[in-house]
């Protein structure tokens, strides 16, 4: 490969970058376990957290008759064996008592594990949706409750704190809430309207959800409830989540006019985490592949953010390099044994129900065509350090000729300001910045939180394939799928040796080694992290 470009450092590619991505939107990346506290998940909260006794603190299922005939008469598929064990099951464990959905499960397997674990995702959402019982209270539904100033994790507030501030100066301080990448949309509904109530913003939840999408571009919005069965595996929601299918139902009956105005009234989009591929379905059309009339409005928003998934599905759009491909699933050592596919991701839990047709359960997969396009710098990946996810990062970059890759962990958001190509890191951990130099060679950084840089300023090498002269080795076993890459690299940094091998003890023909040359840099942060810039990773 001829890196001529790249011989001193990133700044012609960055000005490439930078002629194609310039505008004043900004946006903000989380790698997701933005940790809350919510009446859901008193355990993110501090000491002697209270909330209203109207709050929500579980979802509670009612196996009685009406549910068992609802649930026979309405059988999703045309699998009758499954049908009929599923009936059987019910009947035995009936009660006219609620229950947790922690106790319905533990009622499932006791009676009938295997059949449990033989259920395909669509009859087991399936099953559950339709004996979820409906929380209402004097005609009001209880909410989940949200108190984000009793949050016990700092970076979770940190990056709310800055969303909200660049919100709070926007013209009209609106930030609308996209939980389109959930299967149960309407579920997580309450907890992002709640994420930002205590602050002085505009920010509620937007029914912009896959079906909602569908049913609007057919104009058929009389059969939202059939596209959130086929699309989501979401059913019984317009029982369970009444107040939120109305607004769904209001905003596709209004039309797609009507939805173009309302996302441009928009200073912001948040966009929160589950699957991308059902994400992306709310600007294009899944079986045409075409965009959307409403997806240049989404794109051009002045502020777009994400986590996880709503992350990840920001990568799309072209370079330099070519189209930026959007990362689907895949774990590293999967990635490392067999490569990358251009290919629809794997169905959940398919590895235990029949398999998953010519892949493997963790099969690295990638969307060619993209996702939103706003971030076109390169690779958007999420959960990055937590999951070992750098080999896959590694890996995908390689197979689609991409130059750069962008791992964000968990709690922590990677800033980009479009008009200057600032970026910076924001919560609890770090970014990590990888270059593809040369065959299976990359140069890795990592900034931790407070950094500032921009690609320009990462001065970066031409590698020879040549190994260098290392010196004393460390060998650190089983740090990828352990999740202490991270930590890894950290103690290397701390260290005398100049070379680490990452080896997994179930796959050790697939090494990954990190070297330390002349251009290497690792100084200590006010965070106490390590900054690392230009460390040689060759797979």
């Amino acid at each position: 490969m001829n890196l001529v470009p790249f011989v001193k450092n990133f700044t012609l590619a960055f000005s490439l970058f930078y002629s194609l991505t310039s505008s004043a939107q900004t946006l903000y990346l989380a790698g997701g376990a933005l940790k809350t506290c919510s009446s859901l998940a008193p355990k993110n909260c501090i000491e002697k957290t209270s909330f209203s006794s109207h709050a929500k603190t579980h979802s509670l299922y009612l196996v009685n008759e009406t549910a068992i005939t609802a649930i026979n008469s309405n059988w999703p598929n045309t699998n009758t064996q499954h049908k009929i064990a599923t009936r059987k099951l019910l009947n035995k464990i009936k009660s006219k008592h609620a229950i947790s959905k922690a106790e319905l499960i533990d009622k499932f397997k006791n009676e009938n594990a295997a059949l449990y674990r033989a259920l395909s995702n669509q009859e087991y959402y399936f099953v559950f949706d339709m004996l979820e019982l409906p929380l209402i209270v004097k005609n009001k539904r209880i909410s989940e409750q949200v108190l984000t100033n009793k949050n016990k994790v700092k970076g979770t507030t940190e990056i709310l704190n800055a969303i909200s501030l660049d919100i709070k100066n926007a013209p009209n301080k609106t930030l609308f809430l996209v939980t389109a990448s959930s299967r149960d949309p309407y579920e997580s509904a309450d907890f992002y309207n709640g994420l930002f109530s205590q602050y002085k913003i505009n920010a509620k939840w937007l029914a912009l959800t896959p079906a909602l999408a569908k049913a609007i571009a057919k104009q058929d919005c009389e059969n939202l409830d059939n596209y959130r069965n086929k699309i989501n595996f979401a059913y019984n929601r317009d029982t369970v989540y009444p107040d939120l299918t109305a607004q769904e139902k209001a905003l596709c009956d209004a039309g797609i006019d009507n939805l173009i105005t309302t996302l441009k009234n928009a200073d912001g989009l948040f966009f929160n985490g589950g699957d991308q591929s059902l994400t992306k379905q709310v600007f294009v059309n899944a079986e045409t592949k075409e965009p959307y009339p409403w997806f240049e409005v989404i794109q051009s928003r002045e502020i777009l953010v994400g986590t996880s998934a709503g992350t990840a599905m920001q990568s799309g759009g072209q370079n330099n390099y070519g189209y930026v491909p959007m990362i689907t699933n895949g774990s590293s050592l999967n990635a490392l044994k067999n490569g990358a596919f251009d290919a629809p991701p794997p169905a959940e839990n398919c590895h235990n129900q029949g398999g998953c047709q010519h892949l493997e359960f963790d099969a690295l997969t990638f969307d060619k065509h993209g996702g939103l396009g706003s971030f076109d710098f390169g690779i958007l990946d999420t959960h990055f350090s937590e999951r070992g996810r750098t080999p896959r990062l590694a890996v995908l970059m390689q197979a689609t000729k991409q130059q750069f890759g962008f791992g964000v962990d968990e709690t922590t958001a990677l800033k980009v300001e479009k008009s200057t190509g600032k970026m910076s890191v924001i919560g609890k951990e770090g970014v990590v910045i990888l270059a593809h130099t040369a065959k299976n060679t990359f140069r890795y950084h990592f900034m931790p939180n407070g950094e500032e840089f921009t690609l320009s300023s990462l001065k970066q090498r031409k590698t020879e394939n040549k190994k260098a002269n290392s010196g004393e080795e460390n060998v650190f076993k089983n740090a990828i799928s352990n999740g202490q890459i991270r930590r890894a690299l950290q103690d290397f940094c701390n260290s005398e040796k100049q070379a680490m091998t990452l080896v997994e003890t179930t796959q050790k023909d697939t090494p990954v080694t990190f070297e330390k040359d002349a251009n290497t840099t690792c100084v200590k942060t006010l965070a106490g992290a390590y900054r690392i810039e230009n460390m040689l990773m060759r797979l």
